[in-house]
């Protein structure tokens, strides 16, 4: 029989936790122990009843958990209220690993002076229940203890007051990378368009391009300045182009390149026959410029994750605390914006 449209347009039924566990092959009563405290199960039964919930998609019933247990089953991720360069890819990591483990996460955003963020998270504390808090934004360390004395805090990444990242989210070593790759593609004069140098990351690529050109064997045909933006980035290619040996450009960031394809446009030069562009960042828009841009991919959700990890220990008596999290995966994603060097000396037309 065809479904009526209302028939059709609602949603699926939510899984029970007897699907759930009928689906792992457990009782019901193991499933809801691993609700409670999963580290008294077998770590294959987990397992089992993890892959379960997620094939299910099965959301538990919070208000009904915390009834059952006595505890609080929301955490709160606080983030920068007005910071365009905040990694939302880190948010993502952590919410996914607080929903495998059953907690809803709350997110609020703190804006203002340090003394003013500090009083809207007391409020916040205040107006709780939390069993813990993931903090994106830089913590006064008496607030943080202040904060610890109510429920497990942990402050993911390393920001200044202005939310620079600093750090191993700064890590520039994928600049060298970047220069060998380049220089493997037959580039003998390339450029940089940098950073706010007031930025650990943007000084970092800067300072790591530099040693990796002198390791290369290769020119370093120059270093624009710039702030994050696409429109600075247009301003700084048009500059660099004027030295009509320079092949190819690194840039600090993937809005920084997408202004300089669009300034190499502009000047009648072809992406890459004439000059390779590199970004970073890896933002999703990416993949689909074109040409399509080669970037360096960091695995923020990765760290975001381990963050998470991080404070639900803290949240188990007795829980082994995890390790910090290591450097920040990186890896170059090769696209069509970096191609072999041309064979002759390019010309350039300066439009107005």
């Amino acid at each position: 029989m065809t479904k009526t449209p209302a028939e059709s347009q609602q949603p699926a039924r939510a899984a029970t936790i007897y699907e759930v566990a009928r689906l792992a092959g457990v009782s019901h009563q193991t499933v809801s122990r691993y609700m409670a405290d999963r580290s008294k199960l077998r770590a294959a039964t987990s397992e089992k009843v993890e892959r379960a919930m997620a094939e299910l998609k099965y959301s538990p019933n919070l208000t009904a958990r915390s009834l059952r247990t006595k505890a609080t089953y929301r955490l709160l991720a606080l983030v920068p209220g007005a910071s365009p360069y905040f990694p939302s890819r880190m948010l993502n990591g952590a919410a996914a690993t607080a929903q495998a483990a059953g907690y809803q996460l709350d997110v609020v955003a703190l804006e203002g002076t340090g003394p003013e963020r500090t009083a809207r998270l007391r409020r916040i504390l205040d107006g709780g229940p939390f069993a813990g808090a993931l903090s994106f934004v830089p913590i006064s360390s008496t607030d943080l203890l202040q904060a610890q004395e109510r429920i497990p805090v942990v402050v993911a990444g390393e920001y200044d007051d202005k939310m620079r990242g600093q750090g191993r989210i700064s890590d520039g070593s994928a600049a060298q990378t970047i220069v060998a790759h380049l220089a493997g593609l037959g580039h003998r004069r390339i450029a940089h368009i940098a950073g706010p140098q007031e930025w650990p990351a943007a000084r970092n690529r800067l300072a790591v391009y530099r040693q990796a050109v002198g390791h290369a064997g290769i020119e370093d045909g120059g270093v624009a300045d710039a702030d994050w933006s696409s429109a600075s980035g247009y301003t700084a290619a048009r500059a660099l182009m004027a030295d009509t040996s320079i092949t190819a450009i690194f840039a600090a960031n993937d809005q920084l390149a997408i202004g300089a394809m669009r300034a190499l446009h502009d000047l009648g030069l072809n992406v890459p026959a004439d000059v390779s562009v590199v970004g970073w960042d890896d933002h999703p828009e990416s993949a689909f410029l074109v040409p399509s841009l080669t970037t360096v991919q960091m695995d923020l959700e990765a760290q975001g994750s381990s963050t998470m990890h991080q404070l639900l220990a803290a949240l188990t008596p007795g829980a082994p605390v995890p390790p910090e999290p290591g450097p920040t995966a990186m890896r170059l994603v090769l696209r069509e914006s970096s191609g072999p060097a041309p064979s002759g000396r390019r010309q350039t037309r300066l439009n107005p």
